[in-house]
């Protein structure tokens, strides 16, 4: 299974011609309702199926829809958001997602949208979700929607356009009901609370932009990572000094405090760990941090996936 990466979800706004309702309407079995004296259009339960989420008031539409699942069914018959995409393919399958809502590229503005690649590791994905800690110098929370390391995310308040997200697709998948295959692992960033012209999301400048935006932010994504001491440094030390590493020097000097107090620790003890904590900035530099085979396999992944060209804008003839 080979990497992949692609536009996912997607909200589009657009100003359409009044005259085009008609055949929008048709086109895309919305149905009509009614609000009060307003009469606007939406789409049915068949949208689910097809793929496509619309409504349209008066002569502003929107669309919600996954960019991939089009892009699949239209070539496979099925909606499947799993299945390799590159950006010049998602650029094709907006295009023809603009002529079927009969929306000129120029009058459409996009408001959210995600982008991302899913990988095919060598352990259960929710090996490596375990082992993260931050991204792009932002801390990466287990999500409370999901059972423990099956998804975990930056903290994803109104005040944040951009989100960060990595889970496990072979379980998302499952709980779907859908086969991707085993230790699947899928990391997207999100943008939301957008107002991007559509030509400009399409441009081949915004596109590389957006890539490499992409890759640098996976790229400085933090494991759990295990000390190693330098020649003369004690075990008892070492042991110290990883748990620090673990839990920071503040939690660690509370957590054996607190063990003092409770009897639990001498006096002598309690005075040899809190002066080891005192001297962790001097002492740190005997200490080096161990890149893990996990990490490494991560980030061997996202270079592959960057360097053979799924970020690739289209060529224009």
């Amino acid at each position: 299974m080979k990497q992949k990466a692609m536009f996912d979800k997607m909200i589009i706004k657009a100003t359409i011609d009044i005259a085009d309702i008609d055949t929008i309407v048709l086109r895309n079995y919305l149905e009509q309702c009614t609000e009060g004296d307003e009469i606007y259009y939406k789409s049915t339960a068949y949208a689910n199926f097809d793929g496509c989420f619309i409504e349209i008031r008066g002569s502003r539409l929107r669309c919600k829809c996954s960019i991939c699942k089009l892009w699949s069914k239209g070539r496979t018959g099925k909606l499947d958001n799993s299945r390799p995409m590159t950006f010049a393919m998602a650029v094709r399958t907006i295009r023809e997602l603009l002529l079927r809502l009969s929306v000129k590229p120029e009058n459409a503005v996009v408001t959210y949208y995600e982008i991302g690649i899913t990988m095919k590791m060598k352990l259960p994905a929710d090996e490596y979700i375990k082992q993260v800690q931050e991204a792009s110098g932002r801390i990466l929370w287990n999500d409370a929607n999901y059972p423990e390391a099956k998804q975990k995310t930056t903290e994803k308040s109104k005040y944040f356009r951009k989100v960060l997200k990595i889970y496990d697709k072979t379980f998302e998948a499952g709980e779907k009901g859908r086969r991707v295959g085993a230790n699947i692992l899928r990391i997207e960033t999100v943008y939301k609370h957008q107002s991007v012209p559509l030509t400009e999301l399409t441009d081949n400048s915004f596109l590389s932009k957006v890539g490499r935006i992409f890759y640098k932010d996976w790229s400085e994504i933090n494991f759990v990572r295990e000390l190693s001491a330098m020649k003369g440094v004690k075990m008892s030390q070492l042991e110290k000094a990883r748990e620090i590493q673990r839990i920071g020097v503040t939690r660690y000097k509370e957590r054996y405090k607190k063990m003092y107090l409770d009897g639990a620790l001498t006096k002598k003890q309690w005075e040899t760990i809190r002066n080891f904590a005192r001297s962790w900035p001097t002492e740190r530099v005997k200490y080096v941090e161990e890149v893990g085979e996990l990490e490494r396999e991560f980030k061997d992944r996202l270079l592959a996936s960057y360097q053979v060209g799924i970020f690739t804008p289209i060529r224009r003839k």
